[in-house]
């Protein structure tokens, strides 16, 4: 079984996360951030288990909302097509159409989704590729809970206002 470490830290502290989001004072170092309307994301990842678990922890925050999900590139492309999510969530290495190839053809045809690709490879050369062919961030799958929300937020389209302390 592979080991999806973001995935878990998720489910096991979504609820101390919401928590968190919610209270706009005091020490902590996550802020929320808010825009008018909530960052529409989409997953695609070959996983069905790491596919559920992520879209029911980000389904948790107040200013997101996974609105599809894919298993495979060519799928990706549909669902920003037919759907037009802000921010897709990719993984790499999938059946059908890598999270590369896909990745260039939305970054070509769509221009208001931005991809993160989320992937479990983490080679520099596979880093620079995903980078050139238009992802707006490339990060490993460990890379945890505050540097993916951080990234989508940092992707994400439209002005966004802070609430609380912000990030250090």
């Amino acid at each position: 079984m592979v080991d999806y470490p973001i995935a878990f830290d998720f489910l096991f502290l979504s609820f101390q996360v919401r928590r968190r989001l919610w209270e706009p004072t005091g020490g902590d170092s996550m802020a929320t951030f808010i825009s008018d309307r909530p960052i529409r994301v989409g997953i695609v990842d070959e996983n069905d288990r790491f596919r559920c678990i992520l879209h029911t922890s980000l389904d948790l925050l107040p200013n997101l909302r996974v609105v599809a999900e894919s298993k495979n590139g060519a799928e990706a492309i549909a669902m920003v097509e037919s759907i037009h999510p802000d921010i897709v969530l990719m993984d790499i290495d999938m059946p059908v159409m890598d999270g590369i190839e896909a990745t260039r053809i939305i970054n070509s045809k769509f221009t208001d989704t931005k991809v993160i690709i989320l992937t479990l490879n983490s080679d520099h050369t596979v880093s620079e590729t995903a980078l050139q062919a238009g992802a707006c961030q490339f990060l490993n799958k460990y890379c945890g809970q505050e540097k993916l929300f951080q990234s989508i937020k940092e992707c994400s389209p439209g002005p966004l206002r802070v609430i609380g302390n912000p990030p250090h």
